[in-house]
């Protein structure tokens, strides 16, 4: 009977050993779910798969998302970090900063991050010299505050809204002021804690602008509503920092394809998992076309005519 147990045993040691053999694990923590991070994870899952990575075959994905609650991303960052993940990656600059927290040897890939080097993420985004490299998602403020001025060429004052603990949103905001006081363009800036002060928030720019940015803003993002009620309200253009917030009430965006940043992070873990390079050897990415989309829709509640240069060359997303 003991030797039949012990046969068994050896029996389930050997199975498991060869189903693992070959298993290459990736986590993945996301800080929320809405379109542009759902979409870059979508990217890099389609990268993996289409160089040979299957999930279900060779490929296990842990997938972590807290909803944007801090106390539970830095425990999910742990928990990845701790199960042994061939390589991690990081949807959103908290969740990247997190992980960087945690990890001591685990790879990490990340995207939908406007500033590596400004986050704290890398020193050198040419020669990224710890665990963390991956694809920007940011666009050139001077050219988004082009955008704006030629929708609203005698714009004075812009407003620009952003939550205070999203770091992606904050250098934006600050990119913006920096280029529109260059121009000699006042800028109000306020702040939001959580989409619950979001409405009341916008709703105290009243009329002292004549134009909204909005970055790339997780929390923002999942509360479009409330801006587009407050653009129709006061006729305010709204100039996004992506193109998902265009379709869901914003006017206009330079905006990146966060499917393809998405993607593009995923080829970066094909060549860390084939052994082909190393974190310092991947340069910090940047999607090298910025499209310009926007919303006919809203222009028509705001009542603007946009430009025949945007209508020409750019994508109505209401369509």
């Amino acid at each position: 009977m003991k030797k039949i147990l012990l046969v068994l045993v050896l029996l389930v040691s050997l199975v498991a050993c060869s189903s693992d053999e070959g298993l290459t694990k990736v986590g993945i923590l996301q800080l929320m779910t809405h379109d542009a991070l759902d979409l870059s994870r979508e990217g890099f899952i389609d990268a993996l798969s289409d160089n040979g990575y299957v999930e279900g075959e060779n490929l296990e994905i842990n997938y972590q998302n807290p909803e944007s609650d801090q106390s539970s991303l830095g425990t999910m960052a742990d928990s990845l970090v701790q199960e042994g993940n061939d390589i991690i990656l990081a949807i959103g600059t908290n969740p990247a900063l997190a992980l960087q927290q945690s990890s001591i040897d685990t790879p990490i890939l990340a995207t939908a991050i406007t500033d590596f080097k400004g986050a704290g993420l890398v020193d050198n985004e040419e020669a990224p010299e710890g665990l963390i490299t991956g694809v920007s998602d940011g666009c050139p403020m001077d050219n988004q505050l082009d955008l704006i001025l030629e929708i609203v060429p005698d714009l004075k004052t812009l407003g620009i809204i952003y939550t205070s603990s999203e770091p992606n949103s904050e250098i934006q905001a600050k990119q913006m002021e920096e280029v529109a006081k260059e121009k000699g363009i006042e800028v109000l800036i306020k702040t939001v804690s959580d989409k619950t002060v979001i409405s009341e928030t916008l709703q105290s720019f009243g009329n002292d602008i004549e134009a909204l940015y909005v970055p790339t803003d997780n929390n923002i993002a999942s509360a479009m509503g409330s801006v587009d009620i407050f653009a129709t309200e006061y006729k305010i253009p709204v100039i996004c920092g992506e193109s998902n917030a265009v379709s869901n009430g914003g006017l206009a965006s330079l905006g990146v394809d966060y499917y393809q940043i998405g993607y593009q992070t995923g080829e970066m873990a094909v060549k860390l998992l084939k052994g082909e390079a190393k974190i310092s050897e991947l340069a910090i990415g940047h999607q090298e076309k910025i499209d310009v989309f926007y919303n006919s829709k809203s222009a028509e509640k705001i009542g603007i005519s946009l430009p025949e240069r945007i209508l020409n060359e750019g994508e109505d997303v209401a369509k």
